[in-house]
């Protein structure tokens, strides 16, 4: 199947989702919300491109290429709606890097600086408040206040993380009772080390 990257043809197998073959030719695409070979639901929109042949803004972790498809991955437009998306996660991010302990492994810290992300666009910054950290299981951890509901502890873990309330309400919990559901393994798929391990 061909599609063109950037006005440039590209073979691709079209059995991958479009970040996948994006990547594998080359082209730099983030994301926060995706991981390969993992469960995920596009939420972070960071991972976004603009299909040319229709017009339409898409999210690449979501999207399967389809034969004649124009893709567009680093226009003034497609930077620009990526650092948006950016700041509305960091506008209700409760977390301070200087304070943070995880930040060398923060991809959300790391993309916001790469893409020039404004931390306090969309209002003042989410307040911080007494740092609460919960034990998980093992050497598994979870910090709320850093939790950006990408919910890919939600989706790989059965009846472990789970969502509670709607909108932006909406947090990630973990019921004491499903503690044992989850597995060290999830630290590695959270993007702000908000799971992380510690002995």
């Amino acid at each position: 199947m061909k599609i063109f990257v950037n006005n440039k043809e590209l073979e691709v197998s079209g059995q991958r989702v479009l970040i996948e073959e994006l990547r594998q030719a080359g082209y730099e695409i983030p994301s926060l919300c995706y991981a390969s070979d993992a469960k995920h639901e596009a939420s972070c929109m960071v991972c976004m491109v603009r299909n040319e042949a229709d017009n339409q803004m898409i999210p690449s972790c979501a999207t399967f290429p389809t034969e004649g498809m124009r893709i567009d991955t680093e226009s003034d437009e497609v930077t620009a709606l990526r650092r948006m998306s950016v700041e509305l996660l960091l506008s209700d991010h409760g977390a301070r890097c200087g304070l943070c302990e995880g930040k060398e492994k923060c991809r959300l810290r790391k993309l916001s600086v790469q893409i020039k992300a404004k931390w306090n666009r969309f209002g003042p910054l989410a307040p911080v408040g007494p740092k609460k950290q919960i034990h998980v299981i093992g050497r598994l951890w979870f910090e709320p206040a850093k939790c950006i509901r990408c919910g890919l502890c939600v989706y790989n873990s059965r009846d472990g993380f789970t969502f509670q309330h709607r909108g932006f309400n909406m947090q990630v919990v973990i019921p004491d009772q499903s503690k044992s559901h989850a597995s060290e393994r999830l630290a590695a798929l959270c993007p702000t080390a908000a799971l992380f391990l510690k002995e």
